[in-house]
């Protein structure tokens, strides 16, 4: 049976078997995504945040009796995956950890509840062919062949036109560090924001102004978590497998208008550096 992808499940399945998310190799499975709620262990090492793969009350009624699935996103085939495995997670559990004791009030906490009604984890045995990967998509092993020279590499994730703060941590990093990669997150796009094309266009610009062969621009193919210290901690680990030495966490990273504290991000992604295996700045 063909099972469309939604957006959010065709970038996570792409990060995932494509080294973007390492340790992590596939969506999880129960027991990884409670490990990584309460623990924050994915196989003995650290890991922030699940990526899961979700099913709403209509996809389950149609998979649920089936052994085989032919996963595709927008009429071309990524992958055939077999050994289907549903199952369920507390869902208060997840809000708690993720976001806090006010995890009810957190708008993509009821998003997460509402189009979540099962979880899948599976075995991919025909995975997409590489032609088929998104335009201008970068992988881990393909960046770190293009930096095997730069000793030390400073990121800088974003999900925005830059500005003039932005240019100011892109000097910044650079003038530390001698190396930046400004990497965009790409796929967010709503009524009210900026279209992707624009940010990567804005973001290679800025890029260029520094006018060195070290600073490069890549897209981050995926999308908003609003998961604060967590999902700060998940871009800092995306940034050490694509190489980075360094990694500049923001004011309110990843975060939902003031339902974090000041810093929050900062401090904990700071006290995580030495499992991540990252500098935190």
């Amino acid at each position: 049976m063909n099972f469309k992808l939604n957006y959010k499940q065709y970038s996570d399945f792409i990060n995932v078997t494509n080294g973007v998310f390492n340790p992590l190799k596939n969506f999880v499975n129960k027991k990884q995504f409670n490990s990584i709620l309460k623990n924050q262990v994915l196989n003995k090492s650290f890991f922030p945040y699940p990526i899961f793969f979700g099913l709403n009350i209509k996809q389950f009624k149609e998979i649920k009796n089936k052994k085989i699935l032919i996963l595709e996103y927008r009429s071309k085939v990524v992958a055939r995956v077999n050994k289907l495995n549903f199952f369920e997670i507390d869902k208060n559990l997840f809000g708690i950890k993720i976001f806090g004791r006010n995890f009810k009030k957190h708008p993509y906490f009821k998003i997460f509840y509402n189009e979540n009604y099962k979880f899948l984890s599976f075995n991919i045995y025909k995975k997409f062919n590489s032609k088929d990967l998104p335009k201008n998509f970068v992988s881990p092993v393909f960046f770190k062949k293009q930096i095997k020279k730069v000793k030390f590499l400073s990121s800088f994730h974003t999900r925005n036109v830059p500005h003039s703060a932005h240019q100011w941590i892109h000097n910044y990093l650079f003038k530390n560090y001698g190396s930046l990669l400004i990497q965009p997150l790409i796929g967010q796009y709503k009524r009210g924001e900026y279209k992707n094309q624009y940010i990567m266009r804005s973001n290679l610009k800025a890029a260029r102004i520094l006018q060195s062969k070290n600073v490069f621009c890549i897209p981050f193919f995926s999308y908003p978590r609003y998961g604060g210290p967590l999902e700060a901690c998940l871009h800092a680990i995306v940034r050490k497998n694509y190489g980075c030495t360094h990694f500049w966490v923001g004011r309110d990273h990843a975060g939902y208008k003031n339902f974090f504290s000041k810093y929050q991000s900062q401090k904990y992604c700071k006290s995580k550096q030495n499992k991540i295996g990252i500098t935190i700045v």
